[in-house]
This record gives C-alpha cells, structure tokens and sequence, in this order.
C-alpha cells in the first residue's frame, strides 16, 4: 500500500524524491521501525513469521513505508517522543484482503465473483509455499521491468543483427503483442542537426520502456505517459542514427497509444520535424518470461490474516492507512467495507477510540486517453470521506499533491507531513490547523452559486483564476460546464456564461482534477458535488 524510500526493485527510477538526502537524513535513535512481513494466509495466524525491531536507518529505510517514516519523524521532532512504527502494508491491494472473513460474509452478495481456489492450510509447509510464490513473482517481475544483459546487448547492436525483426505497425489496433517487444527505428539526419539538442516524442508507451539512443539509454518511461524526452547534441550524430525501445507489460500485450502525430523527433526552433509514426521493426521472444502464478495477495482476508492478525492485541496508539486505488471502480461496496473494517480493527484491539488517520485517494490519470476526462476515482473519494463519520478519525486530502502519470506520486515527504498534521490536532491535542476548507452550504442567486464553507474561521486562498481554480456548474440538462471561482471574503462565488439556471455543482471532479482553493496553511479543500435545490 505504500511506496519504499529506495523504490521497487522491479521498476527502474521508483524511489522517493530526493532519496539519496533522505536515506541520509536517518539518525534519529528514538525512532524504531518494525516492518511486518509479506505473509499471506487462508486463516488467522497469531504469530508473524519473521521481523524485529530496528532503529532507523539506509538499510532498514530502503525498503520501508515512506509516508510511515515521514509521518514518524515529523511527531517525533513536534513531540520529541520517542516512536514506533510498525508497517504493514503490499502495494496494489483490496480492501478485501485486509478485512477479516466473517465480515466479508455479511457483504457476500455484493463482492465480485472469486475463482475457485483450494488454498488450504498447513502450517508445516504454507510458509515455503508462500515465500516461493513471493521469490516467483519478484523473479518475474524483475525480468520483466529490467532486460537482460545479454540480450540487451545485442538488441542495441548497430542495425537489425538479430533474426527475427519483422516490419512493425505501431497503430494497428488487431495486432497483438507479447508482454516483452524490443522497436527499432533508424532516422538519417543531416549533420547540422548535430549541432543542438533535438527532442524525441513516443507517444504512449505501454506500461514501463526503455528508450535507447544510439546504443545509450535516453529515459525510462513507467505508465502510459508522454514519451518526450531530449536527445543531447553530443549523442546525435549526421547521418544513420537509431532508436531503440524496449517495452513491456506486467498484466497484458505490450502497446502504444497516442496519435500518429505524437511520434516524431524535432529541433527547439521548430524548424525542423520528422515523423516516426511509421519504419519500425520489432522482434519479440528475446527474453524468456515465466509464467505468471498465484500468489495469494489478493485473495480476500489473506492480508489480513497474515499482516493483521498476528499483531492484535499489541499496544499501538492508532492506524495510518492509504489504500483504495485497486476499489476505485466499487466505491459503494467501498464505502460500507471501509467503515466496517474500522470498527471491526478497533474491536479487536479492544479499543473504540483508536485514532484511524487516512488518505483520500491522491489525483492521477485513469489511462493515457487524458483528452477525456475520465471520473474513476471520484466516487471512490467520496466514499472514503463517508469514514469521517466515525469519531476519532482524521483524513488527508492530497488532491493536489498526485503524479499525474503516475499512482505512486514521488513526493512521500508531503503525504507523510499532512498525517503527522492529523496526528497532532486531532491525537495529541496540539492547536494547529490539520484540515483544509470543507463544504458546507451554499445558496443559489441566480446564475450564481455561492459556496460557504464547513469551517468559517478559514482564512481561503484562490492559487488559481477563473475557470482554472476547478469549479464546474450544471445546466437544466444536467452537463457540467467549466466555472469561474471568485473569492468574497470566506465565500466563493461560482458563475458560468453557459450556466443561466445551476443544477449541480461539483469542484475537482475527475481522476486529476484541477484544484486551485486552499487554506492559509496551504491545505486544499475537499472535493465535493452537490446538487442544487430548486
């Protein structure tokens, strides 16, 4: 569920931003740092398999939750306590798999279908089954995200060396591609473009590509983003110059997005372009891939009865959670399942006051399609709010801080900040501002909406103009159209030229929204969608 400070083995450039200064910024002798291990399980388990307390640390930083360890550090230097963490966590998971079975039975109706499985238990060799199934799959995912060395160097000899390149369409939607495909592509340039910098566009690669320039590696690409990179003078040479990609794809074919006009390699003075829509080769089958197995992490409760189970009732003082991206396309059952698990978390500690701090699902890209808007994650933002109902909880709203390329954005330290903020208003008692503006009401004059926040005595602050500060307003008809925001004192007046008799209103709407409103402190208001009396 959260991002390591050194990154993820299997995905090049992964880690944090500026992890090298933060690795080294990690004396801090009061803080220890307890990291639970991977451990998966068809039932409950009271004992972890492994683990021990560490102080911090490079070593025992680079693999740890980075947000935890920004959170633990900004309390300690606030409250000059000493701190334990104990992190439990796997990226990409369900809120399924860390909620116990009994109460997944009272939502039986509403989950998705599960294969059938026959995953039983023995406690003599379930722990060997899952550290196989676990070595398997970081085998397979290295071989995937990072080429082989062999191969690599032939792919990179000059020409098409190898046998096998066949003629390559890039935007033929039939073709279907293996989960690793190395292009290639020579350009003849004239030798005056070798005097300056020239800038190199892939469209949409993917999911993770290496892009090589004459033998040498010009970036990494992970996610479908824009693949515009620069091309240094001193690598261009006049005449035959080639280009090499390798492409590959954890969960499918290997494949390219973006318009042909996205391909193509220009000078900054604009004066010279030359299209790379067409004249690729690509070979397949070069490195052998193993085949993908289960390894049990998202099977529903096994998170939680291998990572959760064995730590109750130890004394902790509350939860820090960040998940939901894998649940974004259920936010209703969400919603019930996240209150749920909890209460449920809080029972078994004994303990209805645990302090349960969380994340709203940060703003990034639903697919490389960003011309259409797409809405995936609001709803899920909106149902993870619904937790603020229960006492004792706090929530960070990071809508403003996501990658727009990419769901694990680089800036932890932020994260991390923004729940020590929760931790220390709303735990520690301390005065101080942890909560951005809310919406609380509004009236409707007109053409205009007048929007009152929750917290009158915020001071609000527009980091934006007009229509870019993230409001839309509803016609008769219900279509959104983009708003203007004016700030009057500690309202906000939203107006539309398409907008004569407002419907709805909404504010930083879709998977990465524009978000332009803030307190004094720098907090960004909560998204929100209301629909407006008549």
């Amino acid at each position: 569920m959260q991002h390591p400070i050194g990154g993820w083995e299997w995905i090049p450039h992964s880690e944090i931003r500026n992890a090298a200064e933060e690795l080294a910024d990690s004396d801090y002798p009061e803080i220890r740092l307890f990291d639970v291990p991977l451990f998966p399980s068809p039932v409950p388990v009271k004992d972890l398999s492994a683990g021990s307390w560490e102080m911090a640390g490079p070593e025992s930083l680079a693999n740890f939750s980075a947000p935890a360890w920004f959170f633990s550090k900004k309390l300690h230097g606030e409250l000059d306590i000493p701190i334990g963490i104990i992190h439990s966590s796997w990226g990409g998971t369900s809120i399924l798999t860390w909620t116990n079975e009994q109460t997944l039975q009272d939502f039986v109706d509403s989950l998705p279908r599960q294969r059938e499985t026959d995953l039983r238990y023995f406690p003599q060799t379930w722990g060997n089954q899952v550290q196989a199934a676990n070595e398997h799959h970081r085998i397979r995912r290295n071989k995937l995200s990072h080429p082989d060395p062999e191969v690599k160097r032939q792919m990179l000899e000059p020409g098409y060396s190898a046998t096998g390149w066949k003629d390559l369409d890039l935007f033929d939607d039939t073709a279907a591609h293996g989960q690793v495909l190395w292009i290639k592509q020579q350009v003849n340039l004239e030798q005056e473009l070798a005097t300056a910098d020239l800038t190199l566009q892939l469209g949409f690669l993917d999911r993770q590509s290496h892009v090589y320039w004459n033998g040498q590696e010009l970036g990494y690409f992970q996610y479908p983003a824009p693949v515009s990179i620069r091309v240094p003078a001193a690598w261009i040479m006049g005449g035959i110059n080639e280009i090499t990609v390798r492409l590959s794809n954890p969960w499918g074919g290997a494949s390219f997005h973006g318009a042909p006009e996205k391909y193509a390699i220009a000078n900054t003075s604009s004066n010279f372009q030359l299209s790379l829509a067409s004249g690729w080769k690509g070979i397949e089958n070069q490195e052998p891939i193993p085949p993908g197995k289960p390894f049990y992490v998202n099977e529903p409760s096994f998170l939680f009865n291998g990572m959760i189970s064995p730590l109750i009732p130890y004394g902790i003082k509350g939860f820090i959670w960040d998940q939901g991206g894998a649940d974004a396309r259920r936010p209703e059952l969400y919603a019930q399942l996240f209150k749920r698990l909890i209460r449920d978390w809080r029972a078994y500690w004994k303990n209805e006051k645990l302090p349960f701090l969380f994340v709203q699902n940060t703003g990034t890209y639903s697919s490389h399609e960003f011309e259409k808007r797409t809405f995936v994650r609001s709803p899920l933002r909106e149902a993870q709010e619904t937790a603020l109902e229960l006492p004792h909880t706090g929530m960070v709203v990071s809508i403003d801080i996501g990658d727009p390329y990419d769901v694990h954005p680089k800036n932890k330290q932020e994260f991390g900040r923004r729940l020590a903020l929760q931790a220390l208003e709303k735990v520690y008692g301390r005065d101080m501002e942890a909560d951005g503006p809310y919406y609380g009401s509004h009236q409707v004059k007109g053409d205009t909406v007048v929007v009152h926040m929750k917290d009158s005595g915020q001071q609000l602050v527009l980091d934006c103009t007009g229509e870019s500060c993230g409001f839309e307003l509803a016609d008769a008809d219900g279509v959104f159209h983009p708003a203007n925001a004016v700030l009057q004192g500690n309202t906000i007046r939203v107006h539309s030229g398409e907008v004569t008799q407002p419907s709805a209103i909404r504010y930083a709407w879709g998977d990465y929204p524009q978000a332009g409103v803030f307190n004094q402190e720098g907090l960004p208001l909560a998204p929100f969608r209301v629909t407006l009396a008549d």
